[in-house]
């Protein structure tokens, strides 16, 4: 992170020097300094079923989400998905994320572990 606020703060001639002893493209340099952070997609995917999820990981700095079962397993698979969609796309506006969710019908069920049998279990659980 520090050298992410070094490479910032710095000006344009400098950044042909951080390039050169970074031994990295100066392109790249340029937009790491423009940007602030590394040009690596953050994708997030995982127990993503509600448009809240999805925006709170677009919130937390996520570049997208990935959702697979939390659409396709829930009450409404098209309107959920429509939903999640415009959550990502308006994280910041929480009257569109309360409006999207609305009406959307029962969201994607997980599996409680009392009914894995036991040898089919990656851990236990408790005390």
């Amino acid at each position: 992170r520090a050298e992410l606020n070094r490479l910032s703060s710095m000006a344009e001639d400098e950044l042909y020097v951080a390039a050169k002893e970074l031994q990295a493209p100066y392109e790249l340099v340029k937009e790491v300094a423009s940007a602030g952070r590394l040009p690596v997609v953050l994708f997030t995917a995982g127990g993503i079923a509600t448009p809240a999820d999805a925006a709170m990981m677009m919130q937390l700095g996520a570049d997208g989400v990935f959702v697979g079962s939390g659409i396709f397993k829930s009450g409404n698979p098209a309107e959920r998905a429509n939903a999640i969609v415009q959550a990502t796309t308006f994280h910041d506006d929480p009257d569109m994320i309360a409006k999207v969710s609305r009406g959307l019908g029962e969201a994607m069920v997980g599996i409680n572990v009392d009914e894995i049998p036991q040898p089919h279990r990656l851990a236990e659980r408790g005390w």
